[in-house]
């Protein structure tokens, strides 16, 4: 699976944040919607959830699992293809919520 060829990282660094994605705002949207969360009688909530930019954010820096096992394995081919679609996935993720945060 993991092999020292910039192409097999910049595979893995495309597919990882997309398929972290929904498993993060999946365990999100269950949290919110357990019954630990509501405090009061009235259904209020104590927490409301993350953010959307959050929930990218946590997705993009799924990317670091397979980063530090290549790391351990002196793969930098591999790191440096992983790491295009990061950087990438993170000036997108800039750009469109930038308002929000400036």
């Amino acid at each position: 699976m993991f092999k020292n060829k910039f192409t097999n990282g910049l595979i893995i660094g495309i597919i990882i944040p997309l398929l972290a994605f929904p498993i993060i705002y999946l365990f999100d949207y269950a949290l919110i919607n357990s019954d630990s969360v509501k405090v009061t009688s009235n259904d209020s909530f104590l927490w409301s959830g993350f953010k959307m930019s959050t929930l990218f954010l946590m997705a993009f820096c799924f990317n670091l699992i397979p980063t530090f096992v290549a790391n351990k394995r002196y793969m930098e081919e591999f790191i440096r293809g992983i790491m295009v679609p990061t950087v990438i996935y993170c000036f997108i993720w800039f750009f469109y919520y930038r308002n929000s945060f400036m």
